[in-house]
């Protein structure tokens, strides 16, 4: 094959080159890998780590309102701690409906994308 290229001083230079080259080559994989074939335990993988932060998450609360609490017990009717306690109490509990709402939101979030409201939360993956 042979292909003509054009310089910048408006030369032609003509190379000639085998058809059956290729630019990159053959890529092939190393002898010990494989492409994975069964992608079914990334879904029970997503389910987990979801699961895994929405407990942290309600632990964190949780722990965020005892102390909250113990803060308000132990003020002694100063004005400015009990105002600081009511405040940890009341974002606590914000908290803790946030991480609830989040389950709400992604099941509808899900059923219009999916039709099922378990999609995104219990991932099922086909495969390969």
């Amino acid at each position: 094959m042979e292909t003509t290229l054009l310089n910048t001083d408006s030369s032609t230079v003509t190379s000639t080159s085998n058809s059956t080259d290729s630019v990159v080559g053959t890529i092939s994989l190393p002898s010990n890998m494989s492409i994975p074939t069964d992608i079914t335990k990334t879904g029970n993988f997503i389910t987990v780590l979801v699961r895994f932060f929405i407990i942290i998450a309600g632990l964190f609360a949780l722990v965020q309102f005892l102390l909250a609490g113990f803060s308000l017990v132990t003020a002694g009717g100063d004005k400015a701690k009990i105002t600081e306690a009511t405040g940890k109490i009341t974002n606590s509990i914000i908290g803790i409906v946030i991480v609830a709402a989040s389950f709400v939101i992604i099941a509808i979030i899900s059923k219009l994308l999916y039709g099922n409201f378990n999609a995104i939360l219990f991932p099922t993956f086909q495969s390969v």
